[in-house]
């Protein structure tokens, strides 16, 4: 039974070095049950250990080209947002634009403004940097996304594939006017 409460007990700030661990394992456990919807194979376990390490986690806070927001209640990581502003949209004529890669919150805190907060602030972010315009891929399967993106002003832009081994998975790509 997931508890219900009001968004205001969340509050969002910057990730730092300290977080990388528990941001290390919150993606992990995002990302395999977002994914990995019939189970898990060797090409999801295999991503997960390469990718989502601690020592990746580290050097990705540390680039200046990105930035993670974390959603914590009662002192405890709920979520992350991260914003990479060098990354090129797969769109074409998506100047101006910067990327939210990575949108996660564990299952058990959805649908209490953790996700809501953390888009909100990730867009504030951009237009404080001076870009016109979001990006963000999401898992063609992932519906509850999709509909949170719409529902937040986002627009389906087309699609891209995200590949592991030999595998490619179908993303939609979502695009916002800022």
């Amino acid at each position: 039974i997931s508890e219900k409460v009001n968004d205001e007990s969340i509050t969002i700030s910057f990730a730092g070095a300290g977080d990388a661990s528990n941001l290390t394992v919150l993606k992990q456990h995002v990302w395999i049950e977002t994914y990995a919807t019939e189970g898990i194979r060797n090409e999801f376990s295999e991503y997960l250990l390469n990718n989502f390490t601690i020592d990746n986690e580290i050097t990705a806070l540390n680039n200046v080209r990105r930035k993670t927001l974390i959603a914590s209640k009662n002192n405890h990581l709920i979520g992350c947002a991260v914003v990479v502003f060098d990354a090129e949209c797969p769109v074409q004529g998506s100047n101006s634009s910067a990327e939210i890669s990575v949108l996660y919150v564990l299952e058990r805190f959805t649908g209490i403004g953790a996700g809501k907060k953390l888009l909100s602030h990730a867009i504030r972010l951009m237009q404080e940097e001076g870009y016109g315009n979001a990006w963000l891929t999401v898992y063609h399967k992932n519906t509850r996304a999709i509909g949170f993106y719409r529902h937040f002003g986002f627009t389906d832009a087309g699609k891209t594939y995200f590949s592991m081994q030999e595998n490619q998975y179908e993303n939609r790509i979502m695009t916002y006017l800022i």
